[in-house]
């Protein structure tokens, strides 16, 4: 079952782009578009998976990403500090630091000395089936990419 079909038998929205022609006056648009899909339909199910306490934020996308690089660093059991965080994303240690207290407080993150590593309620309900939604939205953008010619900037 492609992601459309998934998408399209619970009654979501996805975002179709079969019968839209972009713009010209962007380079690799139609490449860009499927990419921007993507990105929008991963953030859109990690805002499913972890409800309205990761979008309320007023820079919700600073707010997750910095989540994402703490969940990458404890699954590879190295806790990390704000700084390292920070530099790593080139975000001001301070940002860092306010919304690692925010995951903390909503318990998501802890702190282990002067590091930081997410708790185990990032082990979401039903997990198997919405990272399997995950790769099948990166397949089906893979499988789009690769009939366009990047090189080109043509379809093939």
């Amino acid at each position: 079952m492609t992601v459309r079909a998934h998408h399209a038998e619970k009654g979501e929205d996805f975002i179709l782009l079969d019968d839209v022609q972009p713009s010209r006056r962007f380079a690799f648009a139609r490449e860009r578009m499927l990419l921007c899909r993507l990105y929008l339909g991963l953030i859109r199910t990690l805002n499913d998976d972890y409800g309205a306490e990761f979008a309320k934020h007023s820079d919700s996308a600073t707010f997750r990403t910095i989540g994402i690089y703490v969940f990458l660093r404890t699954v590879m059991c190295s806790p990390v500090r704000a700084s390292t965080v920070a530099q790593a994303l080139k975000i001001p240690r301070a940002t860092v630091l306010r919304r690692l207290q925010e995951m903390v407080k909503q318990g998501y993150v802890e702190r282990v000395g002067n590091a930081y590593r997410v708790t185990d309620k990032v082990n979401i309900p039903d997990l198997q089936r919405k990272l399997q939604q995950r790769v099948d939205m990166i397949i089906e953008t893979a499988k789009e990419l690769s009939k366009l010619d990047i090189s080109n900037g043509r379809a093939h």
